[in-house]
């Protein structure tokens, strides 16, 4: 079990609350258009948050993770979807199997370019013609108005937990402690690419995608990206 799958999974299903989840798929379905009931994936689904509330709208709901941790809590957080283990960069689904795929917070971004152009080749193949794509990540404007950060905080029943955070303009590098009230200390490092919406386009065309628009315009002070690629 790798530290950095353990630190997500205690401290974002924490701090993050189920309203957050709701809003997240709520906006992503508003642009993909899907209707209920058509095949659609979660790509880097993590424990299930939100494919629980895809369910939720009735889609016949895939979620996809590399960590069987993950999906191990994800089996308990929406028992109605299926779950495949798997490397984003090659999908263990069919050419033109999904009506729409999803991929929250930067799934398909925590590598090289090279990784995250394979995952949107993947995420075009199993697409149907028509089909969406929506990318939910942080604001790379946002990020680079303030690049350094460091938050702490005591979260009840898990610790302290530290972040820090340098932004150098296309990476996030990242730095999480958390110092267990056992005593045990967990520390990750997580690399997130982020685009911004000219260069996400183009990566996008590379891959048989079409960047059709945003959920809303990008400020310093809009929360998301969140975008709309479609087959």
């Amino acid at each position: 079990m790798s530290h950095a799958d353990r630190i997500f999974l205690e401290t974002t299903r924490r701090l993050a609350p189920r309203r957050l989840a709701q809003d997240d798929v709520h906006a992503a379905l508003q642009l993909a258009q899907v209707e209920p009931g058509k095949p659609v994936a979660d790509l880097g689904c993590g424990y299930g948050r939100h494919l629980r509330e895809l369910v939720q709208y009735g889609h016949r709901a895939t979620g996809v993770d590399r960590s069987g941790l993950l999906l191990a809590e994800a089996r308990a957080e929406a028992p109605g979807a299926a779950l495949v283990r798997a490397d984003l960069r090659a999908l263990p689904l069919h050419q033109g199997s999904l009506a729409a795929a999803f991929c929250f917070y930067s799934s398909m971004f925590l590598g090289s370019e090279e990784d995250a152009a394979l995952a949107l080749v993947e995420a075009a193949r199993v697409l149907r013609p028509g089909g969406a794509l929506v990318l939910t990540s942080d604001n790379p404007l946002r990020l680079a108005a303030s690049p350094h950060v460091k938050i702490e905080h005591e979260v009840p029943g898990l610790g302290r937990v530290v972040e820090e955070g340098r932004f150098d303009g296309a990476v996030d590098h990242v730095r999480k402690t958390v110092r267990l009230e056992s005593g045990e200390i967990l520390e990750a490092k997580f690399h997130i690419r982020y685009y911004r919406p000219g260069a996400l386009a183009a990566l996008a065309y590379v891959a048989g995608l079409r960047f059709a628009r945003l959920h809303e315009p990008l400020t310093e002070t809009t929360p998301q990206l969140i975008a709309l690629l479609e087959k």
